[in-house]
């Protein structure tokens, strides 16, 4: 610790702490200046997958009270109360494979951003943020043998992951999925 037993000390003292701030505020610059591409991470099975945070409203635990929806989809999960809002519910993993999720404490409910489809879908798992030091592929898309091939676009790999870009804008314009009674 510097002892400060003068104006000139205290005048040393300042610009110490100008000098310093201005060098963080250079390193800050350039660290925004590196791009970096940032995505909310879930899984469906064994597959991850990335969701690009514009596409997404919010993030929450699988409500306790779901209202099924009589004479719909099996992949049709029920509707649930959020915030006083009916909020419709549909099981991804079902709707792409034929096959339910089965809850437990990781899965949860992503919520679409889409203007005219106020809904969640329910996934696997979602692991939060992921932050990759480059934007994803968008012009290597998985081959069209897979349920979810419709609504990638793109990859990217991180320590050996695989992450495969969802879509879920192509996922809302498919006529399927937006045709959801039985």
């Amino acid at each position: 610790m510097t002892v400060v037993t003068s104006p000139a000390d205290i005048i040393a003292v300042l610009q110490d702490i100008e000098r310093r701030s201005r060098q963080g505020a250079i390193n800050t610059t350039q660290d925004d200046n590196q791009k970096t591409w940032t995505a909310i991470g879930f899984r469906i099975a064994q597959n991850n997958f990335l969701i690009p945070l514009n596409e997404i409203l919010e993030i929450f635990p699988v409500p306790e009270q779901v209202t099924p929806v009589p004479k719909s989809q099996p992949w049709v999960f029920g509707i649930a109360n959020l915030r006083g809002e009916m909020l419709p519910l549909f099981d991804l993993k079902y709707f792409l494979s034929g096959h339910p999720t089965k809850r437990n404490k990781r899965s949860r409910i992503i919520v679409i951003n889409h203007p005219e489809l106020y809904s969640g879908l329910l996934l696997d798992e979602v692991f939060g943020l992921k932050h990759f030091p480059q934007e994803p592929n968008y012009d290597e898309v998985p081959s069209s043998d897979s349920d979810f091939s419709p609504y990638i676009n793109g990859k990217i790999t991180q320590q050996d992951t695989r992450w495969d870009v969802f879509s879920f804008n192509k996922l809302t314009a498919d006529p399927r999925f937006l045709n959801a009674a039985a």
